[in-house]
């Protein structure tokens, strides 16, 4: 099934059949525009009965697309849709007041209030609030798809949004009603339409025309929802052509390009909900397998999980969660390529389908790590002789072209109801059993047991936590200043990364590592990336040419040719002089890498080199010639023992900064955080300092006006 039809703003091809038939309808559409246009229209015949009925039914068809709308918007987190679903709420209040103006529409030779000068007034009300609805809701529609932005629709929005279109369409109810008295008539003592009402028509044509073309912008990708905000537009844009040959309002003419308007706007909603209905049977069929590798979802496998878990509670029976990890899987997917390690996760996934039976389920759980659901029969030596089968299929070699792939797994095992009662506990303690496996070096499998320990529980929490925050973009960007070494002028800063967890900022050195062992650092790092993209262009229309701002890339984010992709092709790349990539001098980054031939086309692009915590690690002067660095950050731990007199400390920093001039790199002294230390690093000519002797990171906010004052 197509990703693209997972929600409604996806771009979709049309066929040629569907085009040849959306050019008839247009056609027969503005034909029939075209006969009301030119008929005859000057017989004033109030139809009450008539404008309760169409306006009910108008109001029903509303209210329907309002909830698809904000069902849709609930589930794709588009605020376009939410705009919509007020659109047409709105829409729906006022068809729902509008015969109370006339005569024996609700209550016989009565009218519940204003009269037909009102009724016209609400009816422009809503043909002019209408087009512009559209208008924007195509363009959030838009804007959100091309800024790759899924910001979600929280309850306080959707609450927010409700109460906006009450207060609107209250609004209109004051100015239509008790505002008649101070605009001029619509209607003339005949009911027939004045210069005025002319004047409306006209500029309500101009509006429409214009909202249309915006519509038609911002759904030139051919989505389903654009076409369809797009047919409403000529629908509104027909209506309005009708209204500047109507003689006057209210008549069988004015009524019959009123049912035209509603059949076409129903016939509408019906192809809504037939495309709305298509779509959630492609997500939950793209929910419930696999895309590479046809196994179950994880989301599938979790819903059988607690199907199966219920049973077993009634009947006293268990049910054995076997979570599967491959050893060393990365370096497949570095070292040959993702197309082979695609090769491999396939071949894995089929192999273990063929050692369980018919009953049980073997699911991906994601990356390279696989779930095996055992059902009946869960004897532990019957999970035992299936643990021995999966090690020894996995172990077979994979054969991929002309090569011949070795992979090993460790796995967890876990019982349900002995080890957990609920289908997430039960993996989480699946996932802790896999990872003492792992522990003891792999290729073997371990059954939870209390004395795991505590440590691995929260590790392993930590991991689905963080799964979790990822998945929803529970992240920000804090800021570390860059300063010259007198401390006066900040001259650039280092982006951190911060988790917010529970509302609370949590700092990189928390989860980053976590993450890199996870490989969840690769989302990680997009999340920061797009972010920076959003926030860059504000730090640097505040400061000067040389002003520069640095982001941290882990030797596995440059190995990842996607992601590296998506920052050259981003706005980072608009300025490249202005930022710095931070590398830290690690042994995986070997001269014919993946890794350093994107660092090299990262640098070629115009982007500067920094290596961090420089005198850490394994220091090779050979690998930092090649590595072309702008600048050297000198660990802390460098900077705190000179500063506090350590033997042979001031000397370590000495030889720091010899080794930058050699390379013709500035140097940045990291950690500095007592007058001693600063003294020390200013001494020895060191030219940027970062610590929190000068500044604490904080988000962006917190230093605009500061740096706009000491500009």
């Amino acid at each position: 099934m197509a990703q693209a039809l997972q929600s409604l703003d996806g771009p979709r091809p049309l066929s040629t059949r569907t085009r040849v038939g959306a050019v008839v309808l247009l056609i027969v559409y503005f034909a029939t525009v075209a006969v009301v246009f030119l008929l005859p229209d000057d017989q004033l015949t109030a139809l009450p009965s008539f404008a309760l009925a169409h306006a009910l039914v108008a109001s029903f068809v509303s209210a329907v697309t309002a909830l698809l709308m904000v069902n849709h918007a609930r589930s794709t987190g588009r605020r376009g849709y939410l705009m919509i679903g007020g659109t047409f709420l709105y829409m729906c209040l006022v068809l729902l007041v509008f015969p109370m103006y006339f005569v024996g529409a609700v209550i016989p030779d009565e009218r519940v209030w204003g009269g037909p000068q009102s009724a016209a007034n609400l009816f422009y009300a809503w043909h002019f609030a209408f087009p512009i609805g559209v208008a924007f809701s195509a363009y959030l529609l838009y804007f959100d798809q091309r800024s790759h932005r899924r910001p979600g629709v929280s309850r306080a929005q959707l609450t927010a949004g409700l109460l906006m279109t009450l207060a609107g369409f209250a609004v209109t109810l004051l100015l239509v009603t008790l505002g008649t008295g101070l605009l001029p008539d619509v209607l003339n003592a005949n009911g027939m339409s004045t210069t005025y009402s002319h004047l409306l028509d006209a500029l309500l044509v101009a509006l429409i025309l214009i909202c249309l073309a915006i519509t038609v912008f911002c759904a030139r990708n051919g989505s389903l929802i654009g076409i369809w905000l797009v047919a409403l537009m000529f629908l509104v844009l027909g209506e309005a052509v009708v209204n500047l040959g109507a003689s006057g309002r209210y008549t069988p003419g004015w009524y019959v390009g009123r049912l035209m308007w509603l059949i076409a706007v129903a016939a509408l909603l019906m192809a809504l909900i037939w495309n709305l209905s298509r779509v959630e049977r492609a997500n939950t069929e793209l929910a419930a397998f696999d895309s590479l590798t046809g196994a179950e979802s994880r989301i599938s496998l979790l819903d059988t999980m607690h199907r199966e878990i219920a049973r077993v509670r009634q009947t006293d029976g268990e049910v054995a969660m076997l979570w599967i990890d491959l050893d060393g899987f990365k370096g497949i997917n570095d070292q040959l390529g993702h197309q082979v390690g695609d090769h491999v996760l396939r071949e894995i996934a089929q192999r273990l389908s063929h050692q369980v039976r018919e009953g049980d389920h073997v699911g991906r759980l994601g990356g390279d790590e696989f779930g095996v659901l055992l059902c009946d029969d869960v004897q532990p030596t019957r999970v035992d002789a299936i643990a021995d089968r999966l090690l020894a299929t996995v172990r077979e070699p994979i054969r991929c072209e002309d090569l011949l792939v070795h992979v090993t797994a460790a796995i967890g095992i876990a019982l349900a109801p002995k080890d957990a009662t609920r289908a997430e506990d039960l993996l989480l303690c699946a996932d802790l059993a896999m990872y003492a496996a792992k522990g003891r070096g792999g290729d073997r499998y371990e059954r939870f047991n209390a004395s795991i320990g505590t440590e691995a529980v929260a590790k392993a929490r930590l991991r689905h936590e963080l799964t979790s925050a990822l998945r929803q973009g529970e992240f920000c960007l804090y800021y570390q200043p860059i300063y010259e070494a007198d401390g006066q002028r900040m001259a650039g800063v280092e982006v951190l990364a911060r988790w917010l967890r529970d509302g609370v900022a949590v700092p990189a050195g928390e989860f980053v590592p976590f993450a890199e062992e996870s490989g969840q650092i690769i989302s990680l790092g997009r999340i920061v990336l797009r972010q920076l993209a959003r926030e860059l262009p504000r730090w640097l229309d505040h400061h000067g040419p040389d002003f520069f701002v640095c982001v941290n890339l882990s030797v596995r984010e440059l190995a990842d040719g996607p992601l590296v992709e998506e920052l050259l092709d981003s706005d980072l790349t608009q300025r490249p002089s202005q930022l710095v990539i931070e590398i830290t001098e690690s042994l995986e980054l070997q001269e014919n890498s993946e890794a350093a031939a994107n660092l090299t086309r990262l640098r070629e692009a115009g982007m500067r080199i920094a290596i961090d915590d420089f005198g850490a690690g394994f220091s090779n002067f050979t690998r930092l010639e090649r590595l072309h660095p702008s600048l050297l950050k000198i660990d802390r731990s460098l900077v705190r023992r000179a500063g506090s007199e350590t033997e042979g400390g001031v000397a370590f920093l000495t030889a720091a900064t010899s080794v930058a001039a050699s390379l013709n790199c500035d140097v940045v002294a990291e950690g500095v955080e007592t007058l001693a230390e600063a003294q020390v690093v200013t001494l020895l000519g060191v030219r940027y300092v970062q610590g929190y002797r000068y500044c604490e990171p904080g988000p962006i906010e917190a230093f605009l006006e500061s740096s706009v004052s000491s500009l």
